[in-house]
């Protein structure tokens, strides 16, 4: 009797196929994690704008700022919720304080005005010391940063996006989502602008924006919860070099937006609408009060957002 086995070629042929198969379902799982991902990230947009319009109603229909700075306030006597209580926060060897007591960002207003630590359950006894990490304050009067992803890797943050950054020295960490500077009610006290003495915080009201639905609020970031003022920091985000010529994703070394999403990247708008928008030049007017109306791109505005857009 003849006894048959496989060959070599025949072993290499169903071990390729094999690998393929693998490889197809590997990719079509990538492919689902990342809609997924993406999915969650659209909806934490939709919920912050949601947080955003109760937060307005019970303050004069202020717009949330992208920063603030109640210390003149609180010296002046008035109860802070906000980051009040700092020296209990140093006992806290996790906390990764970046500023001072009674200033922050808008995710610390949105975190304390909706009692988030508590939704989220980490007024609990996290680290098994036996003690209720409410009792020294941890992340109940600002919102968690990247000290969060140390003692719950798999934290679902509110105020992050659930893609990761794919630059800059926080590559891989969940992406940041950055509030329009625009928005930023520190007074010329606060931030130090000039020889100004000026104590009046700057709000904006809803009524006083002409285009809700052109003006960017949150957009996907790599380099924190607010978009820098300085000089021009939307003009040629990172998208066009000197020449005008495109640059790719990957080679990109400069600017603060990251298009992580497919290439796209997520924006929130005032009036609550999320969108996704392609690498840009700028949204809105040049600054300096030019008429040139060639960068408004798809018609989102960062800046100027209290004037009528010119006739084009």
């Amino acid at each position: 009797m003849i006894r048959r086995a496989f060959t070599i070629v025949e072993i290499l042929v169903v071990v390729a196929v094999i690998a393929t198969l693998v490889a197809i379902l590997l990719v079509s799982v990538q492919g689902s994690t990342d809609a997924a991902k993406s999915i969650r990230t659209a909806a934490n947009l939709k919920q912050i704008g949601s947080w955003m319009q109760l937060w307005s109603g019970g303050n004069g229909d202020y717009i949330l700022p992208s920063q603030f700075d109640y210390v003149d306030e609180a010296a002046a006597g008035k109860a802070i919720s906000v980051r009040m209580s700092p020296s209990s926060q140093d006992d806290n060897p996790h906390d990764n304080i970046t500023r001072g007591q009674y200033q922050g960002t808008w995710s610390d207003l949105l975190w304390v005005d909706n009692t988030l630590h508590t939704a989220y359950g980490l007024g609990v006894d996290l680290d098994g010391s036996g003690m209720d990490d409410s009792e020294i304050l941890k992340w109940q009067f600002d919102s968690p940063d990247n000290d969060i992803f140390d003692e719950i890797s798999a934290f679902e943050h509110p105020f992050r996006s659930a893609l990761e950054n794919t630059r800059g020295p926080e590559k891989g960490v969940s992406g940041y989502f950055a509030a329009n500077d625009f928005f930023d009610s520190r007074s010329d006290n606060d931030n130090g602008a000039g020889n100004s003495t000026s104590k009046v915080d700057k709000y904006y009201t809803y009524a006083m924006i002409s285009s809700p639905a052109q003006s960017v609020y949150l957009i996907d970031s790599m380099a924190g919860e607010t978009i820098s003022d300085g000089p021009e920091p939307w003009v040629y985000d990172f998208d066009i070099d000197n020449e005008g010529q495109m640059i790719a994703p990957d080679a990109v070394t400069y600017g603060e937006v990251d298009y992580r999403n497919g290439g796209e990247s997520n924006i929130l708008l005032l009036d609550g609408a999320v969108a996704t928008v392609k690498p840009f030049a700028e949204r809105g007017p040049q600054a300096g009060g030019s008429t040139d109306t060639s960068l408004f791109g798809r018609g989102y505005r960062v800046h100027q957002l209290t004037k009528r857009r010119p006739t084009e």
